[in-house]
């Protein structure tokens, strides 16, 4: 787990856009209850759940940048801790020296991944929240009794409470509660049992999305209409924004040959499935071979002989379903990095039902973390945003004379979430143009901001990115504002470019 925060702090500072757009202000906002203060400065992620942010928000307070960043890399390295444990247990590793090592070095393998060192110490709290997917998986593998009793079924719920906060936190990983109820409906038992099963498991997900997300979507529910706005409005029906679904269709695959082979797909280009460039193999090693291992076995296995653990029955299940559902609804990889944890274990599972021989299965794992390793895509894991100089995020802006009776309008689609927590609390940021909203939508939520423009009486001042500056003039013109005769002044920090800060005046009929 050290080592992780050592990478992070060696490494440097990640300000990646997500943090810039949202992590540090959601955390921020939701500490001082700027929800409806401020509108849509973060576009859709204003409205995302916080609460998984607020740790590194309220840790960066007190504590210097480089300590932030290494506890986070140590907190993200728990995943290794949890996953040799996970396969400590499926390998039936308790009596067999080998097996205990296989375990650790399916650990290593499962976390030195192409995605999964990109992410450590990343905001983006998927490492987080992957924790608990594999704590749900580790606390049903432990099960391996052909029928659950009711003192076992605790078990069962324990793994729903994990998954259930995980999506509690973070809403993207749906796609494993389907995963881990359908794994453990496939776990042999009489059918009364599985069902069982799975009721303890959907009744702990409901206690652990409450405890984490209930709160923040009763409140979304109650503001606006929508308790996941502004996702799915077009079947919630939202009256602030528009009827449409406002998800990133851009990552989903195109045609069923790409439905077939999506794994061969984006490991070979990863910005099919990823806004930045990243590349590892082990998801498509184990589409490949987990059912072709076990073909063989079933193929060869004598008459009454299972070829599959209850362990196998549920990671293999589990495996089949999260991707299935991921793909059909989210294609952003970052949010299955648990199955890139999890690769080197299935394989490792698939091949001890194709290959008897302990030697030769052990041979034919090297030869495939030799070809893991060679499919990594390494300089995407060096890259970096910052640096660890001054605070976690240290923002330089103009001084304001009257923040009390200040207004900033936001315009364009570049990240500028991170600059709010550094100016004076009395001033309310609007983004009256951006992914969420713009003036040509004609939403309600464009018309309170608007409402509000108008009907302030003190100093309007407008941010926006150099390169986007024609977009935000237009923006700005379109709700009654230009740039008064001043020059622009600069905002900078040590996490983003430079931005504009100019003040603005109502338009007249002679402009």
């Amino acid at each position: 787990m050290p080592l992780f925060g050592v990478l992070v702090v060696v490494r440097g500072h990640d300000a990646d856009w997500d943090f810039r757009n949202y992590h540090w202000y959601d955390a921020y906002a939701w500490l001082t209850g700027r929800r409806g203060f401020d509108l849509a400065v973060a576009h859709h992620a204003t409205y995302y759940n916080p609460l998984a942010d607020v740790p590194v928000y309220l840790a960066a307070q007190v504590m210097p940048a480089w300590l932030v960043g290494f506890l986070v890399g140590c907190v993200h390295g728990l995943n290794l801790l949890v996953l040799y444990r996970l396969a400590h247990h499926a390998l039936d590793a308790r009596a067999n020296t080998r097996s205990e090592w296989l375990a650790l070095a399916i650990a290593v393998a499962g976390t030195t991944g192409g995605m999964f060192l990109i992410l450590v110490g990343n905001a983006s709290n998927d490492l987080t929240v992957s924790i608990l997917i594999l704590l749900a998986l580790l606390a049903i593998v432990r099960d391996e009794a052909a029928e659950t009793t009711r003192r076992d079924l605790p078990r069962f719920v324990l793994a729903g409470l994990a998954v259930g906060s995980a999506i509690g936190l973070k809403l993207t990983m749906a796609p494993f509660a389907f995963g881990i109820a359908t794994g453990a409906f496939a776990m042999r038992a009489p059918l009364r049992n599985r069902l069982q099963r799975v009721a303890c498991i959907g009744a702990g997900g409901v206690i652990g999305a409450l405890a984490f997300g209930g709160a923040w979507a009763f409140a979304l529910w109650r503001e606006t209409g929508n308790p996941f706005f502004p996702y799915f409005n077009d079947v919630i029906g939202s009256p602030l924004v528009l009827a449409a679904s406002y998800r990133d269709e851009r990552f989903l695959p195109h045609g069923i040959v790409e439905y077939l082979f999506y794994p061969f797909v984006f490991s070979a280009h990863g910005l099919r499935v990823n806004d930045n460039l990243f590349r590892d193999v082990k998801i498509a090693l184990a589409y490949v071979l987990v059912p072709l291992a076990i073909a063989w076995a079933v193929a060869r296995r004598p008459r009454g002989v299972r070829v599959l653990t209850p362990a196998m029955q549920l990671l293999f299940t589990f495996a089949i379903v999260s991707y299935l559902v991921w793909m059909n609804i989210f294609g952003v990889y970052r949010y299955i990095v648990t199955l890139e944890i999890l690769a080197p274990l299935l394989i490792a599972l698939a091949l001890t039902c194709a290959i008897a021989d302990d030697v030769a299965r052990l041979r034919a794992l090297a030869i495939l973390w030799v070809v893991a390793v060679i499919g990594t895509g390494w300089p995407s894991v060096a890259a970096v945003d910052g640096h660890w100089r001054g605070r976690y995020v240290d923002v330089t802006h103009p001084l304001i004379a009257d923040p009390s009776h200040t207004l900033v309008v936001v315009a364009g689609l570049e990240p500028m979430g991170y600059i709010v927590p550094s100016f004076p609390p009395e001033i309310p940021f609007l983004r009256i143009d951006g992914w969420l909203d713009s003036p040509q939508s004609h939403s309600a939520f464009g018309d309170r901001m608007r409402a509000r423009i108008d009907a302030h009486a003190g100093p309007i001042f407008g941010v926006f990115s150099e390169h986007e500056r024609e977009r935000a003039l237009a923006a700005f013109a379109a709700d009654g504002l230009v740039l008064a005769a001043n020059e622009c002044d600069t905002i900078t920090s040590n996490v983003g470019e430079p931005l504009q800060w100019c003040e603005l005046e109502r338009k007249s009929d002679g402009h």
